[in-house]
């Protein structure tokens, strides 16, 4: 009786604990609410431009542009990107400054606000304007910290009259599988009718061999495959893992690459040219 009174104390004080580290975090991390999610950045000269029939897709967790090239990368991926899917991004500084001003829309979903009241998030970047969007917040959360992870879809239209889906995601990290595999499924299950072309990429989090085989079912079972990449590949890795992919359903993959000689983030962007299906 007496163990079992001692764990019962250790566990209302482990919850005890948890709670408070939630509330800690509350104070910390402001999460915005769903219809705050979105805003758009910069502006395009070109109102009525489509997909070409080959265009390129660049997905990269930017790692809130600590880096000190980053700004320098991300402007030449951008003049080499007709989409850029963006994770990590922090509307301060150099970057408010690149996602504002450039001749490109930028559409931004806010994860949560930092300490210092600074937007963090996805964002998916395009030289085409986009004929919806709509952010997706993971109904659990990254612990301690207590904030959600964020998907955006994107739709656009391109030459051939079809409309092509982006689907850009930053998945929960520090959860089990039951949680990640929501987030998945859910987006997934967002664009079951869809009959177009669909790029669904970003950084999966995939930090354990069980996430990737969860991934991998999941995105088989709905007839997309997963781009191999040419040349060496540099991806951010965690215990074997590589944590950043590219789905794609309904395109032809061209190649795809992963740019090594990137310096401006712990990871390295991918980048893949694909041609539309007519």
């Amino acid at each position: 009786m007496k163990k079992i009174s001692l764990l019962i104390t250790s566990l209302l004080l482990l919850q005890g604990h948890a709670l408070a580290g939630n509330n800690m975090a509350n104070l910390i991390y402001k999460v915005p609410a769903k219809n705050k999610i979105l805003s758009t950045k910069g502006s395009l000269n070109c109102f009525d431009c489509k997909m070409p029939s080959k265009f390129t897709v660049t997905i990269w967790n930017m790692y809130k542009g600590k880096e000190d090239s980053w700004s320098a990368d991300y402007l030449k991926l951008a003049s080499e990107s007709e989409i850029i899917l963006g994770q990590e991004f922090l509307l301060q500084g150099e970057m408010k400054d690149v996602l504002s001003n450039a001749n490109r829309e930028n559409i931004l979903a806010t994860s949560f606000y930092d300490t210092n009241g600074q937007a963090t998030g996805v964002f998916t970047s395009s030289t085409v304007k986009a004929v919806s969007k709509q952010a997706f917040q993971s109904s659990d959360r990254e612990p301690i910290v207590n904030t959600p992870k964020l998907a955006l879809i994107s739709k656009y239209p391109a030459d051939n009259g079809q409309i092509i889906t982006f689907i850009n995601i930053h998945a929960l990290n520090f959860v089990g599988i039951q949680p990640f595999t929501i987030q998945i499924a859910t987006l997934l299950s967002a664009i079951k009718d869809n009959a177009g072309p669909v790029i669904f990429a970003g950084d999966f989090n995939t930090n354990a061999p069980t996430k990737t085989l969860i991934m991998n079912m999941l995105f088989k079972k709905e007839g997309f495959k997963q781009a191999r990449y040419t040349g060496r590949d540099d991806r951010m890795t965690f215990l074997g893992q590589p944590l950043d992919h590219i789905w794609y359903r309904g395109l032809n993959l061209i190649e795809a690459r992963v740019l090594g000689e990137i310096e401006g983030s712990d990871h390295k962007p991918m980048q893949a040219e694909f041609e539309l299906i007519d």
